[in-house]
């Protein structure tokens, strides 16, 4: 997803504000019971590495987000020389949720949804080495294995570990529902009917805003979209809790798709009605995708631009949103 913003003041709200969500930093002198999780991360475009940090011509900043147990509050880790880290986290079951990059001009953002465990006690754990590879507009994300690479830089960071450290690899997110083929959401063998604005699926309620969350007046709400025109497609619904991150110093918060909170497959009409109530006060973001047996369309989507008197901004590729009260 993209999002281009051309304010000098939305810049400065950017990078000069006060963050209150937690950050990761390298972790450089570690207690005796202080476990390190560690790996690299790269980025290229269009074949080139990308560098961090200040430059004449701006900032450029790359972040991963990481989900701790028990919360909806992301960690964010900035990327910085050769993209190694080391992190010293509390024990427990973590989710990479993605990244976020940030330059004057542009924001992006992608998913990644793997997961890792840090343990209680044992060794120090070598994760995995994220390369991400793409062009301007969508990075693809490759997880390898370069444990005795990267393993060297560990003992030299921690001599009085070396040789200690553990292979424990991410966990690459698993397939959700059934399919054995997919296809574009706008495709004409959906009969569809797509715009500007909506990529698959039109929703009807909750109500799909271009920003922000608009709120749903019910813990219950009935999802409702407009169907397709072939009566032998059916639905899968799909609905995540949304984590709260805060990257560059950011005075506003931002969210992206943190847990899975449901998910429901082959619905027969275009409509569905939770059997538990969600949570209150609780962001959510949510999609549809139509089937048709084993062959599923990809998730349905907004897009937006807003122009304002002091900026504007546009972004592709979203899921709908809503907060509950």
């Amino acid at each position: 997803m993209t999002r281009s913003i051309y304010a000098a003041l939305l810049a400065v709200l950017l990078m000069w504000g006060c963050s209150t969500a937690p950050t990761i930093k390298d972790v450089e002198n570690v207690a005796p019971d202080t476990r390190v999780a560690f790996g690299t991360a790269e980025v290229f475009v269009d074949g080139e590495q990308e560098t961090w940090g200040g430059k004449f011509t701006g900032h450029n900043y790359f972040y991963l987000l990481v989900l701790p147990p028990d919360t909806s509050e992301a960690i964010s880790y900035r990327l910085d020389k050769d993209g190694a880290f080391f992190w010293a986290l509390e024990p427990g079951e973590y989710t990479l949720l993605g990244y976020h990059w940030q330059n004057l001009q542009t924001q992006r953002w992608g998913d990644i949804h793997a997961t890792f465990t840090v343990p209680e006690g044992g060794p120090d754990t070598y994760l995995g080495s994220i390369v991400f590879r793409g062009n301007i507009a969508y990075l693809a994300t490759i997880l390898e294995d370069r444990f005795e690479q990267v393993s060297a830089l560990y003992d030299s960071k921690f001599p009085d570990r070396r040789g200690t450290a553990l292979r424990q690899l991410f966990e690459t997110p698993q397939q959700i529902g059934h399919f054995t083929a997919v296809s574009g959401q706008c495709h004409d063998d959906w009969k569809i009917e797509c715009t500007n604005r909506f990529h698959g699926v039109t929703p009807v309620a909750p109500e799909a805003s271009q920003s922000g969350f608009p709120i749903a007046d019910t813990l219950k709400p009935e999802f409702r979209w407009k169907g397709c025109g072939r009566k032998d497609v059916s639905y899968d619904l799909i609905l995540y809790e949304a984590a709260e991150f805060s990257v560059g110093g950011a005075l506003v918060p931002q969210y992206t798709r943190g847990r899975m909170a449901a998910y429901v497959e082959d619905l027969k009409e275009p409509r569905w009605l939770p059997d538990v109530a969600l949570e209150p006060d609780t962001r959510y973001y949510w999609s549809v995708r139509l089937r048709d047996g084993d062959t599923v369309s990809r998730w349905s989507t907004l897009s937006h631009s807003t122009f304002l008197l002091v900026y504007a901004s546009s972004g592709s590729g979203q899921w709908f949103q809503f907060k509950t009260t």
